[in-house]
């Protein structure tokens, strides 16, 4: 296997007083040129010499986390203990992966998000701003987490969920979603926030009830629209708050055939 990479004398020193060192570039690949200096790592098995992976600007991977296949970092991404990023996933700003968190397929990172535990994300599923992925969560599919969302626990997240600001989901029955809702064929999501409920769907991102609000105001109740949604979210009301075992994860396949 040919190296891509070195490590060269410019070091820094961080966390614990681990020392990171600039990584150049031995070959072309990908974007990369040789000669390019990239970010840094504490040791070569860090960053593998496979395929167009690669950590720039001053993005830091430390201790024994990996960078492998095509994923990229950028900016001041940092990743730390065992985490892994694999396939063509992606961290920006100053996002965290600690533990044993691991990014597959094309899931990205953004802003000051954070990925901890064993937590895991697939697909094209992504977060960014404050939120945090922790436990053993699962993000797949497009779904999509940002403001100061949290899940973690067991919960499992797919189907093209949005999760928006105030959301707390740390098991499968916190969160509720129907894709392919309206004439839109936007995901409704509704998901446990600090207080109460959060309901997104479209533009909309707002409290249960004040979607059903809006709902009213755009469509009327009594609509062909607020005839599919109001059913929707007395389902994802009962779900949530039901304390028994009960089919959690509804989508618009299972669910809409029955109104």
């Amino acid at each position: 296997m040919e190296k891509k990479f070195e490590l060269i004398e410019e070091t820094k020193i961080v966390i614990n007083g681990v020392a990171l060192h600039r990584i150049r570039a031995l070959r072309d690949f990908s974007d990369v040129k040789k000669g390019d200096l990239g970010g840094w790592i504490e040791k070569e098995k860090n960053l593998s010499h496979e395929g167009d992976c690669w950590i720039y600007d001053n993005a830091c991977v430390m201790n024994d986390a990996c960078v492998m296949n095509d994923a990229q970092m950028f900016n001041y991404a940092r990743m730390f203990d065992n985490a892994r990023m694999l396939d063509n996933s992606q961290m920006y700003g100053n996002a965290v992966m600690l533990d044993n968190a691991q990014m597959f397929d094309e899931s990205c990172m953004l802003d000051n998000s954070q990925m901890s535990g064993n937590a895991h994300m697939h697909n094209y599923s992504c977060i960014y701003n404050d939120s945090e992925m922790s436990g053993n969560a699962q993000m797949r599919d497009n779904s999509q987490m940002y403001g100061n969302a949290q899940i973690g626990g067991n919960a499992r997240i797919s189907g093209d969920a949005y999760i928006a600001g105030n959301g707390i989901i740390s098991k499968f029955k916190d969160i509720v979603w129907f894709s392919n809702v309206c004439s839109e064929n936007d995901t409704l999501t509704v998901y446990k926030a600090k207080e109460g409920l959060e309901v997104t769907h479209g533009k909309f991102i707002g409290t249960d009830v004040d979607f059903l609000e809006f709902v009213k105001e755009e469509h009327g109740l009594d609509s062909e629209i607020g005839k599919k949604l109001l059913p929707m979210i007395e389902k994802a009301r009962l779900t949530i708050s039901k304390d028994c075992d009960v089919d959690l994860l509804l989508n618009a396949e299972n669910i809409l055939q029955k109104f």
